[in-house]
């Protein structure tokens, strides 16, 4: 057998979590010679008790691998131990990297500067706003979005990056044969064709809430800093946060309404020390002066020339009165002093334009 599927397979195994996993091969030297050893031997490793050491001997490695490969291969996918190469740099500084990763898409060692962008399930317009219009820029840039596909916030991140012609990560919390939430199995397949899917978990472990905390650290670890954008003060988004405090990497947090309780993490972070976002340049001078130069070598010369679309009198006019706080129609019509005839077809043509964006109930807001 080939020493990589070792790594597989003992990642398999019942009761061996990340730390063990280490300590495991720390005190044996490989994955194989865990296999190999004695039932007592094992016993005296650290914190393997009797019924881990017996789960390691009866654990059937040719037959559990060779199950394992033909679901990797069904599915197109990579594999990579915490020997390979390939393995992202980032990921393999924390405490304690996956062994293995699954993954499809784009290799994970070729993105100079991912970023974790995560947040609440349930955001605000205001939440969505950020999200989308910060996303994309930051992509623009040429800044990998990483994130977890859940609903909310994190679907934003990918879909905004994409949309921007950027590359995003999309870290899963479950095995890669599965879709969690199921409505983003398209979401998933523009992420294959245009950034990559990443797992730890074995190709057929099923969603479940005890492996999110898991993916958390992931998101965190790929990263060079982790954006947080509307959390609530038990969010999972916070862990990511915290994750990354403990990776020693940079903290971010968009600033809220201060009675919105989707704030009130964000806002306590930045309470705690966390680089207050208000723009993708704060975010970005805290990174590294290496990561700054790639990305300042990176802008492109339409990027630098980009100027606001030609806009006739008439939209000028509306797109003064409006903001990134939500007005409604008729406040709309009240502040600009024209028709309401004239504020709802020049609304439409602002909103063709990407330069405003309506929500429900007549409220519109400028991007």
């Amino acid at each position: 057998m080939d020493p990589k599927q070792y790594w597989v397979a003992l990642n398999m195994v019942v009761g061996v979590g990340k730390t063990l996993f280490h300590r495991l091969v720390r005190t044996f030297g490989s994955p194989e010679q865990v296999f190999r050893s004695s039932l007592n031997d094992l016993m005296r490793v650290e914190r393997v008790s009797e019924k881990v050491a017996r789960e390691i001997r009866k654990f059937e490695v040719e037959k559990n691998v060779e199950r394992e490969w033909h679901f990797v291969d069904k599915l197109q996918l990579e594999v990579l131990s915490l020997e390979c190469s390939g393995y992202p740099p980032l990921l393999k500084a924390i405490f304690d990297p996956p062994p293995v990763l699954y993954y499809k898409g784009k290799n994970l060692d070729e993105y100079p500067v991912p970023l974790a962008v995560v947040g609440t399930r349930k955001p605000t317009n205001y939440g969505t706003i950020v999200t989308e219009a910060l996303c994309n820029r930051l992509a623009s840039m040429g800044i990998c979005i990483v994130s977890g596909l859940a609903r909310g916030v994190d679907t934003l991140a990918h879909k905004s990056a994409l949309q921007a012609g950027g590359e995003t990560i999309a870290v899963f919390g479950c095995g890669l044969s599965h879709i969690y939430p199921p409505e983003n199995n398209k979401l998933r397949n523009k992420i294959v064709d245009q950034g990559t899917i990443v797992s730890e978990f074995p190709v057929t472990m099923r969603p479940d809430r005890n492996n999110f905390p898991a993916r958390n650290r992931v998101i965190s670890g790929l990263s060079h800093g982790t954006v947080v954008i509307e959390a609530g003060e038990k969010s999972g988004a916070l862990i990511t946060a915290e994750f990354a405090l403990e990776q020693g990497r940079e903290i971010f947090a968009v600033p809220g309404n201060i009675n919105s309780p989707n704030s009130k993490g964000t806002n306590r972070l930045i309470k705690t020390g966390a680089v207050m976002v208000d723009g993708p340049d704060s975010i970005v001078q805290e990174l590294s002066a290496e990561v700054q130069s790639f990305l300042e070598k990176k802008k492109s010369p339409a990027e630098e020339s980009a100027k606001i679309p030609d806009l006739s009198s008439v939209e000028r006019q509306v797109l003064a009165v409006l903001s990134q706080e939500e007005k409604h129609i008729d406040l709309i019509i009240e502040n600009s002093r024209l028709s309401p005839a004239q504020v709802s077809a020049t609304l439409v043509q602002l909103e063709l334009s990407g330069l405003i964006r309506q929500f429900e109930g007549k409220l519109f807001v400028a991007l």
